[in-house]
């Protein structure tokens, strides 16, 4: 009998090989972090549902060392901080365009899911989602140039209002679709 793991838990295996070694470089790319700020960092990000351990993070950090893409930073409070380097800031510009380039197969996979799980389950899934996904693109749009920024804001708004014009056809369409209360004959 397949064991049913906790909702809000991520198992390590379900996190991509060098997503890690990705998001340590990234956090490194804004400033000086140590291990145990990282690990915090993640905790709080994915509230809880992924956890990687000192097992994990301070063996991760000292192969960053070693293969010239971090280097020790001595943090004002005298914890052992971490750098990213140049050859570093290569690195992750490299791991992010293929990261980008992997929308494809999230596309894919979300098909995938969509036949295997039933429709209750898949439509409160995909609004939350949605809402997720929003406050990340709210967040994200906000660091882009004003120009960027107007033209995918202009795109997103044609987007949206085709969305919402079929919303509002199939909410239209259920208030149609519903049955009438049958009239009583008052006599």
């Amino acid at each position: 009998m397949a064991r049913i793991l906790p909702r809000r838990w991520l198992h390590p295996q379900a996190v991509p090989r060098g997503f890690l070694r990705l998001y340590i470089l990234t956090l490194l790319s804004r400033g000086p972090e140590t291990g145990y700020s990282i690990m915090q960092r993640i905790d709080e990000t994915t509230e809880g549902a992924w956890k990687p351990g000192a097992g994990t993070m301070y063996p991760l950090l000292r192969g960053l060392v070693t293969d010239g893409l971090a280097k020790p930073d001595k943090k004002g409070s005298g914890s052992k901080a971490y750098a990213i380097t140049v050859k570093g800031r290569k690195e992750l510009g490299e791991m992010r365009d293929r990261l980008a380039g992997a929308g494809r197969k999230e596309r894919v996979l979300g098909r995938l899911f969509s036949d295997i799980l039933p429709p209750s389950v898949i439509v409160p899934s995909m609004v939350s989602r949605y809402k997720d996904g929003f406050e990340l693109f709210r967040k994200s749009v906000a660091q882009l140039p004003l120009s960027e920024r107007s033209a995918h804001l202009r795109d997103l708004r044609l987007f949206m209002e085709s969305q919402i014009q079929w919303i509002d056809s199939q909410l239209e369409g259920a208030v149609q679709a519903a049955p009438r209360p049958a009239a009583r004959n008052r006599y």
